[in-house]
């Protein structure tokens, strides 16, 4: 097994000439077959041709402008400090080695370069610069953007890139994640001209990440102890609730009067299933705005920490006053909305956006899946936002424990939400995340052992993303995982009891897959009791505008900049493409016309270049037919659709299988005919009838 990963990792120059003869093969429309090729490699072209990239000429948008790099850098300046050491050392020991190191975003916008000056000038011919964004989807394969897709360390070498612009260089990636909740900050990557290939550039990156990670850690440590000092002290001296909260928003520290307090309301005082206050983020604001306070939380009771002129966190006190307490439950906020349930508090689905049936009546069924104790298997295309549902089904669930839990005020309400992506690490490490280890079950276990993400679900959620690509070997310990209820840590004999709600999701064909023999067929059944379909972007082209005036105003917060809106041709365009990744494409779309267009007003140019010509076959009319024939269809082109979603009772897929055409363009005929108004007026009436 072990030497089947490192063979899945690292690049072979020896098949370069083999690859680059299937790479031709593929970008003339041919199979992306090859033994040769890695998995890896092989999902990541797919992933662009899909996307439409052209291999000769990729639309890779233009660099930041000045200003908005140093926004951009700002942002992320935390990161920028951590790394800075590492930096420096690259500038000096890749010096005459014909590499360089390159630092981005989660994006992929590269936010510094060191090393060879030399390649650094050879690396400016391939845009290979600060400010240029790597992302697999706009660039094509490379080791940054690919990394970033995938989570996982990443060698790309010559022949394995996607585009021609950068088959004459080697590269090596790993993403940089937060130390406390997982999540990923950047990438750092060593890219060379091809001669300068070696194995061992893979194992430099990872360990360069692990070390940033860790002195990412070690400044929250010191951060943490300073907001302890200041804090601790004040546990002894007062009746009041003292809750600590660090910088991120994240309770940990408070003393017993707190918990007691909170427990008297509801509410839940495991530091380790606290959720973490949004209002009190200090680091990574909301985009859409400054999130309210907690409603058991007076603003009042807040006060922010400062050391050396920086925020490092808040301190909350709560008062243990009667009188006081009191005020403080008669200003907590109304919730923002009730769910139709009549559940007390926001209906988390609400941040699902989008009105197309499909959309909305998977979100039905989410809802009513949430309460229940079944598996639920998510199927969907990849970028069609299977996590966001996933966390929408959680929070919906804690809501209702809420409402359950009134009362008995003493039983907590808060669930814990773990995810894990079973397609993103080896077998062996996916084994030790998923189910824990003791110490010293192996060489370079972590001391004291490790609680696995199952066991950290108990009594919450575990959400197994892209299941289809757990490890075969793994899948009989998952089926005996669900089926006893207990899991079993690595190196340990003795059960651990475990009860938590399982969503998993994949954008395979699993029951193909069963087929095959790469999916156990005893899993699949255990896991798909009940299943939820989430359409493609294409099936619900009618929320694209939707979509997309969201996603401007976010980006908009986001980076600080000017409101921009879409002209009416680039709006109709957006409809009409096909969108092979989904939500996640239209918002690497959007952002790139959000940063690298000068106006207010988005156009038509400023899409890329594959999305501004109409495609073949998306109109109404494939193919030109007598002139008598097509002035009919154009002079009753209104009423014929009108019929349609008459008969049809606006359903759109109907329509436009009835009419044989794409849904997408359906939806920008009614567009241009005027006949929104007509299909919401026949939804109604469906609904009402």
């Amino acid at each position: 097994m072990i030497n089947t990963e490192r063979s899945q990792r690292l690049s072979d120059p020896k098949n370069n000439d083999v690859i680059m003869r299937v790479w031709e093969r593929i970008v003339h429309g041919g199979p992306c077959e090859s033994d040769a090729l890695r998995r890896l490699v092989t999902d990541s072209w797919q992933r662009c041709l899909h996307a439409q990239i052209d291999p000769f000429q990729p639309a890779t948008p233009p660099a930041l402008d000045s200003g908005s790099f140093l926004k951009l850098r700002e942002r992320h300046a935390e990161l920028l400090n951590s790394c800075r050491p590492v930096m420096q050392q690259a500038k000096d020991v890749l010096d005459q080695t014909g590499t360089v190191m390159i630092l981005t975003d989660p994006q992929g916008v590269i936010l510094s370069v060191e090393g060879d000056s030399c390649t650094q000038r050879a690396a400016e011919n391939i845009s290979l610069t600060s400010g240029q964004n790597w992302n697999e989807l706009l660039s094509g394969t490379n080791a940054i953007g690919t990394a970033l897709a995938t989570g996982m360390p990443v060698q790309i070498h010559s022949a394995e890139h996607f585009c021609t612009q950068v088959k004459t260089w080697t590269c090596a990636a790993a993403v940089i994640r937060n130390p406390l909740d997982g999540r990923i900050l950047g990438a750092i990557d060593i890219s060379g001209l091809q001669e300068t290939y070696t194995p061992n550039s893979l194992a430099l990156v990872v360990n360069t990440a692990s070390h940033i990670e860790n002195l990412l850690c070690k400044q929250e440590l010191y951060f943490r102890n300073q907001l302890l000092e200041l804090g601790l002290d004040r546990f002894s001296r007062t009746q009041d609730g003292i809750i600590i909260v660090d910088r991120h928003g994240r309770p940990f520290q408070l003393n017993q009067h707190a918990r007691d307090m909170l427990r008297d309301q509801g509410i839940g005082a495991d530091l380790n299933l606290m959720s973490p206050i949004a209002a009190l983020n200090i680091r990574m604001p909301e985009p859409d705005g400054n999130p309210p306070m907690p409603d058991w939380l007076d603003p009042d009771c807040v006060e922010t920490v400062q050391a050396d002129g920086s925020k490092i966190g808040s301190i909350l006190t709560l008062p243990r006053s009667s009188s006081r307490l009191q005020y403080v439950q008669s200003c907590r906020k109304p919730p923002a909305r009730t769910s139709q349930d009549g559940l007390s508090g926001p209906d988390p689905f609400h941040r699902i956006i989008g009105n197309a049936p499909p959309l909305r009546d998977a979100i039905d069924k989410a809802r009513r899946l949430a309460i229940t104790n079944v598996s639920v298997l998510l199927l969907g295309e990849t970028g069609v936002g299977k996590e966001n549902m996933v966390r929408a089904m959680h929070q919906f669930a804690e809501n209702a424990s809420a409402a359950a839990s009134k009362a008995d005020a003493a039983k907590s309400v808060l669930r814990p939400f773990v995810a894990i992506n079973c397609g993103a690490m080896s077998a062996d490490l996916l084994a030790s995340e998923l189910f824990g280890y003791v110490d010293g079950a192996f060489t370079g276990a972590r001391k004291g052992g490790m609680i696995g993400k199952a066991e950290a679900a108990h009594g919450g959620t575990l959400f197994l993303d892209e299941i289809g690509e757990m490890p075969l070997g793994l899948q009989p310990h998952l089926l005996r995982l669900l089926e006893e209820g207990e899991i079993y840590r690595i190196g340990e004999t003795r059960p651990r009891k475990v009860q938590f709600k399982l969503i998993a999701a994949t954008h395979r064909n699993l029951q193909r897959e069963v087929a095959e023999g790469r999916f156990r067929e005893d899993l699949y059944y255990r896991i798909s009791v009940t299943n939820i379909l989430l359409p493609a972007l294409r099936d619900i082209a009618e929320d694209i505008p939707l979509l997309a005036r969201h996603l401007l105003q976010r980006l908009s917060a986001q980076y600080g900049m000017e409101a921009k809106t879409i002209s009416d041709d680039a709006m109709a365009l957006l409809c009409q493409y096909r969108w092979p990744g989904n939500i996640r494409e239209l918002r690497n779309t959007i952002e790139s016309m959000y940063l690298t267009s000068p106006s207010c007003v988005l156009h038509v140019k400023d899409l890329p270049a594959h999305m501004q010509a109409v495609p073949p076959g998306n109109g109404l009319m494939a193919t030109p037919t007598a002139t008598t024939t097509l002035g009919k269809l154009k002079a009753n082109e209104s009423q014929v659709i009108q019929h349609m979603l008459q008969s049809c009772s606006g359903n759109l897929t109907l329509v436009a299988r009835e009419l044989g055409i794409a849904k997408s363009t359906l939806y920008a005929k009614l567009n241009k005919l005027g006949l929104i108004d007509q299909l919401q007026k026949t939804r109604q009436d469906r609904h009402t009838h």
